[in-house]
């Protein structure tokens, strides 16, 4: 069994607008304020902005980031600096943020996805996602139709026979050894606020899961969160969330 590692949980809108705000603020009091031409002026604010995206990439943070307690991380490791996948993001905000006076990114953030991360276009585009710092796992339990009963307070990956997912430590979950609808490595799940978020990896069956809308089945490689009290059937073995 591999070692057990914080479960990140994605940032809030709320938490991502407050950053983004304090963010701009500095480069542009920078910008204004520093005792030199404009040209200086200018040249003092890009290099703000371009030490801010280092930090980003080596810590996950830059300053409005680390004032509103949240990370950036790359979407296949959410628990590690994003390094170059950074400044990638960084100049996608750039070309969205300047031709609009930062109201197309601000909107983005406003309308991004309701489901798995909640990312918006240049966090897709750039591979990154934005996540609440890293805290105490919640437990979440997930109970079999024929009684069975597990907990999960970590990134655990179930099938029959599991697999260890490259580059993630994973607590695996061989708790469906005598259901061939099951495949050997099913799905993986962390533990979030509210639920429990399942990615479906590429089985066989599908992991289908239920929402206010009814029972569908969940796009192979894309996370989605499944609140507590609904059902979820990892190929014919239904499960509830608790």
């Amino acid at each position: 069994m591999a070692d057990s590692v914080p479960s990140p949980l994605p940032a809030s809108r709320r938490r991502r607008v407050v950053s983004g705000i304090v963010d701009v603020a500095i480069v542009a009091a920078v910008g204004l304020l520093v005792p030199l031409p404009p040209a200086g002026r200018l040249a003092a604010g890009l290099v703000t902005a371009v030490l801010m995206t280092l930090a980003q990439a080596f810590t996950g943070a830059s300053p409005g980031q680390a004032l509103a307690s949240i990370r950036l991380r790359r979407a296949i490791r959410p628990t590690v600096p994003p390094g170059t996948a950074a400044a990638e993001r960084a100049w996608l905000f750039t070309l969205a943020g300047l031709p609009t006076f930062g109201v197309l990114p601000l909107a983005m953030v406003m309308s991004m996805d309701a489901s798995g991360w909640h990312r918006t276009w240049y966090d897709r585009m750039a591979g990154t996602v934005v996540v609440a710092k890293e805290r105490r796992p919640e437990l979440v339990r997930v109970a079999t139709a024929n009684g069975r009963l597990f907990t999960v307070t970590q990134p655990t990956v179930l099938g029959r026979a599991p697999d260890p997912l490259p580059g993630r430590a994973s607590r695996l979950l061989a708790d469906f050894q005598d259901d061939p609808s099951v495949s050997k490595t099913h799905a993986l799940l962390e533990p979030v606020r509210g639920g429990v978020l399942i990615t479906d990896l590429n089985s066989t069956n599908g992991t289908h899961a239920e929402d206010a809308h009814g029972i569908h089945r969940l796009t192979p490689g894309r996370p989605q969160t499944v609140e507590r009290g609904r059902r979820v059937y990892f190929g014919d073995a239904e499960c509830t969330i608790r």
